[in-house]
């Protein structure tokens, strides 16, 4: 993850660890984005790259229990033996549903060579759970660089304040972020943004939404 960690902690209601326990502190009213520092293994970059090699574009949407997920990510890529994405993907749709106490779960998976949400916004969602497999990851604003004015009257080019106090994952990190729709008053959710993706640049990427 770039950026100065121990500055935007103090300017943003963030909290990162290097342990998946971090992601529970989404529930604490001071905090609006958890932050799971993890890099991708060895055995699941693997898997990764050879999805990558494929060349294939895909946008799955799909709602699923979460022990339906290795079936369904199987029956995808039949004999492809993706062991290692599988038991990740499947592991991130249970951690999500234990958190928010669901059986089941709104799950995208995509492989895509266009920029999704190139706009600074807020998910118009309760919350919401990212992570990036390959390519270039979401990026943020914190608090300081946020021009909230510009925001709301949807003027794009001045909500970023500061250009180079820009933040951004890397692949693997995990991101778990309040939305508009938090049931708490005062909870400002995150503004953010899709990495830059090209033909050349693909990203892979996981997005998990309640039902």
């Amino acid at each position: 993850m770039s950026g100065a960690l121990a500055r935007q902690e103090q300017q943003t209601p963030i909290s990162v660890s290097d342990s998946p326990l971090v992601l529970s502190d989404i529930y604490q009213p001071g905090i609006n984005f958890a932050i799971w520092n993890r890099a991708l293994g060895a055995e699941l970059k693997q898997d990764v790259d050879r999805l990558m090699l494929q060349k294939q574009l895909f946008s799955f949407r799909v709602i699923l229990r979460p022990e339906e997920v290795s079936e369904w990510l199987t029956a995808q890529w039949p004999g492809s033996h993706l062991d290692a994405f599988q038991d990740d993907v499947q592991q991130l749709v249970t951690m999500f549903a234990d958190l928010f106490d669901l059986t089941h779960v709104g799950m995208r998976l995509e492989c895509v060579d266009k920029t999704l949400c190139p706009l600074f916004h807020i998910d118009k969602v309760m919350a919401r759970m990212v992570t990036t497999y390959h390519g270039p990851a979401t990026e943020w604003l914190t608090e300081d660089n946020i021009n909230r004015q510009a925001l709301k009257l949807r003027d794009h080019d001045r909500v970023m304040r500061d250009k180079t106090l820009l933040q951004s994952a890397t692949a693997g990190n995990v991101l778990l972020f309040k939305g508009e729709e938090w049931p708490q008053e005062n909870v400002r959710g995150v503004v953010h943004r899709s990495a830059q993706a090209t033909a050349d640049n693909r990203r892979l990427l996981l997005t998990l939404d309640l039902v």
